[in-house]
């Protein structure tokens, strides 16, 4: 084989827990002229698939001993890796060496993750990977010169990049591969040192950009159940507001089992529509806001197609969640470099909730009550369409994410305007028929509240602008006003079964 004495002949040293997609990578490689480079099980792997691998121990000239504890951990090898290309000195050491050049280090770990729940601890124990993090520490640190790729997600990406320079990749590829690896490390080790018992309830800590605001430190303590770091398919690094943002979406489309799309904005949806077809209720969300939809964060419960995927990229979003990707919706998304994805698979959420306080944390119950035609009661004028009955249930699904003295206004499964977090009922019904009259001016719609309306002046609002069908919760002193209102000027009034109140 051609050692250090050609510098310019590329190596990729592959070494995978994981030998899926082995046979893609290695073809599309060897088109850019790649020369592999691996450990004992993938180079065997390599060579079965019918392309030509060095194995590791003849190039350093050492065995694999105390049973593949010990691999690769030699000069020879991080010699390669580590030098730095346009360094006169580095680069004589390194043809001393007699070793190949590697530019490219693909490894994935040993799955310790799924060794910690069995009975025998050594198990556990001998999946705790050495060679394969020190590998990727040392290529990712050489980010300037040298590729990491530590998830086999990545391998098309990669593939993509060498297409699009020559057999090379760029920079900035590299740089995200390289924090991308050191994310995937940190994590790793966390793990091992909860299942060690060194942190309690297996408790992680993992850094963030930073707080709301630039000058605040953050940092996220995850509790062990679902990571959205693992499920984060590509894009920018997830900041302290996006999670916050995600999260609040997260709980409110968890309400709906039909197609139904969620456009979320600084902690609120500005957006919600169903549909039968998931791409209908992504242009029903949009179409609602999409003045605050902008730098906002999508969220479906469907697999996120192609079609869908071609729609959203015409638009600017933060970010965008869903339980499964479109292999074709995936490669269109990614060609936004910050746009962050998401695969998130429906997830129990807690029955506790927590807030910080400076006289000590509060709990509560969170809110699970089913929210269906049995949450309505009708208490005054007429009965009303099984359809109109459908957009109260979907308008109070909505209204209960939604913060204080929250009104939505919804025709045919989809929010026409909405009232948030105003410290008076009324002002939230202006701010909902100014957003309504924008888009959807004339179109008839219900009209849901968080809570009660303390006066009638709240309906006779909604009366004024031809709002025939209106829910609320009970238990205003006033509720007999309201009903007696609502019978005089023809209103649907229907009570809802419970206050919807988010503070």
């Amino acid at each position: 084989m051609v050692l250090g004495k050609n510098i310019n002949t590329k190596y990729a040293l592959i070494s995978v827990y994981d030998k899926s997609n082995l046979k893609y990578l290695c073809e599309n490689l060897q088109k850019h002229r790649y020369k592999f480079i691996s450990t004992g099980s993938t180079c065997k792997k390599i060579r079965s698939l019918g392309y030509n691998c060095e194995e590791i121990s003849k190039i350093t000239k050492s065995k694999e001993i105390l049973d593949g504890r010990v691999k690769t951990l030699h000069p020879k090898i991080y010699g390669s890796i580590l030098y730095i290309r346009n360094n006169k000195k580095h680069e004589e050491e390194f043809i001393k060496l007699n070793t190949p050049k590697i530019n490219l280090v693909i490894v994935n770990l040993y799955p310790f993750e799924k060794f910690i729940n069995k009975q025998n601890p050594k198990e556990a124990i001998e999946m705790i990977d050495i060679g394969g993090p020190s590998l990727l520490r040392a290529s990712s640190k050489n980010f300037t010169y040298v590729t990491t790729i530590c998830n086999k997600d990545d391998y098309s990406r990669l593939i993509k990049n060498l297409n699009s320079n020559n057999g090379n990749t760029n920079i900035e590829f590299r740089k995200e591969m390289a924090s991308k690896t050191f994310l995937k490390i940190s994590k790793y080790d966390s793990l091992i040192s909860s299942w060690l018992g060194l942190k309690k309830n297996k408790i992680n800590k993992f850094k963030l950009r930073y707080g709301e605001n630039p000058n605040q430190n953050s940092f996220i303590l995850e509790n062990g159940s679902v990571s959205i770091f693992d499920n984060q398919l590509s894009g920018k690094n997830i900041s302290y507001n996006n999670i916050l943002d995600i999260d609040s979406g997260v709980k409110c489309i968890a309400e709906f089992v039909e197609p139904t799309c969620l456009i979320v904005k600084h902690n609120n949806p500005c957006g919600v529509a169903s549909s039968s077809k998931i791409e209908r209720a992504f242009k029903k969300a949009l179409e609602c806001d999409n003045k605050s939809a902008f730098g906002g964060i999508v969220l479906v419960n469907k697999l996120l197609s192609k079609k869908l995927a071609e729609s959203v990229s015409k638009n600017f979003f933060e970010a965008v969640v869903a339980p499964a990707y479109n292999k074709d919706a995936l490669k269109i998304l990614s060609k936004k470099k910050n746009l962050i994805l998401i695969k998130l698979p429906k997830m129990s959420i807690d029955k506790e909730e927590k807030r910080q306080t400076i006289f000590g944390t509060l709990y509560q119950n969170r809110d699970t009550i089913k929210i269906n035609r049995k949450f309505c009661k009708l208490v005054a004028h007429k009965k009303v369409s099984n359809k109109l009955l459908d957009d109260i249930i979907f308008a109070s699904k909505v209204v209960k994410h939604l913060k204080s003295n929250a009104i939505v206004l919804a025709a045919n499964k989809q929010t026409l305007g909405l009232g948030i977090g105003q410290t008076n009922r009324v002002d939230s019904i202006n701010i909902a028929l100014k957003r309504y009259k924008i888009n959807f001016h004339n179109k008839k719609f219900v009209c849901v509240s968080d809570g009660f309306f303390p006066f009638t002046d709240s309906l006779k609002v909604l009366k004024r602008n031809n709002c025939n069908v209106v829910a609320q919760p009970p238990g205003s002193i006033k509720d007999k006003d309201n009903i007696e209102y609502a019978k005089k000027n023809n209103i649907s009034f229907f009570f809802l079964k419970n206050r919807l109140f988010k503070h």
